[in-house]
């Protein structure tokens, strides 16, 4: 193996890879074959890799195409690049009410690793450095930005804009929740209250309607003031014998039971003479 270059290259670099059968006495006619990470990718005693990025990152080797197990050993080739794709994510939104933190973070991709992060507050026309960690924690409006670098170069990310609500606008919406809450609960125990009071106007009702079906009537002759109701002046004079009867029943039946015990309600009626 000859290689042209060095082992750790930076993207954009060329690279040229040379392989010697030493079979051949240094004869550079023999097939050969390139491999990256064990796979072919091309044929030729030299590998000429141009305007290198990470892709080209990975183990080569050569081997003769003709023998087997003449593969040569392998050389890593890193390819390194300053940072890309930077961006800012924002916890919990960039919207919150005042006096919440928000939590930013900066992130990018890079090799070598990003080796400093620097943090941008845009105030009018001026822009602040205000922190230098990967990770910014804000309880303050405003335009913020990240620079993230390594020794191949640095990349700022986009802007964004973090808003505080006002304390006027929180509170409204607060006293909004808590009156509609408020209500529901007044318009529920209303209700409830309302249900009680029919269902108690209801219950007398039904205890006068099972009392007239459980009462018990009476015959009972009615005497004027002059008149006497001694059993002695009856049997003197001539009077006009009423008769009543009084039915006792303990318990209402069922209307097959009524009409048979019909026939015997006879039995269970009390004579009385009354005079008139």
């Amino acid at each position: 193996f000859e290689r042209f270059g060095d082992e750790t290259t930076k993207d954009g670099d060329s690279v040229s890879l040379t392989c010697i059968n030493g079979c051949d006495g240094g004869n550079l006619s023999s097939v050969l074959t390139w491999l990256k990470n064990g796979e072919p990718i091309n044929e030729g005693p030299v590998l000429y890799l141009s305007n290198m990025s990470i892709t080209n990152s990975g183990n080569y080797t050569c081997s003769l195409k003709t023998h087997s197990g003449t593969t040569s050993a392998a050389i890593n080739i890193d390819v390194e690049y300053g940072p890309k794709n930077t961006s800012v994510s924002v916890r919990p939104s960039m919207e919150v009410d005042a006096g919440s933190n928000i939590t930013l973070i900066c992130s990018s991709y890079a090799n070598p690793p990003v080796q400093n992060y620097t943090w941008f507050k845009i105030d009018d026309d001026d822009i602040i450095a205000v922190g230098h960690q990967p990770v910014l924690f804000s309880g303050d409006g405003g335009q913020y930005l990240c620079s993230a670098t390594n020794k191949h170069g640095s990349q700022n990310s986009s802007v964004v804009t973090l808003k505080m609500k006002q304390y006027w606008a929180t509170f409204i919406k607060d006293v909004l929740i808590i009156a509609t809450v408020a209500v529901l609960l007044i318009v529920s125990t209303v209700t409830a209250v309302r249900r009680l009071n029919k269902k108690r106007t209801r219950a007398p009702e039904s205890d006068c309607e099972e009392d007239i079906q459980n009462a018990d009537y009476v015959n009972w002759p009615v005497f004027d003031n002059d008149q006497s109701q001694e059993g002695n002046q009856c049997e003197e004079t001539t009077v006009e014998v009423i008769y009543a009867t009084v039915d006792f029943r303990t318990k209402r039946k069922p209307n097959m039971e009524q009409q048979m015990d019909s026939n015997n309600d006879d039995e269970n009626v009390i004579y009385s003479t009354v005079c008139r």
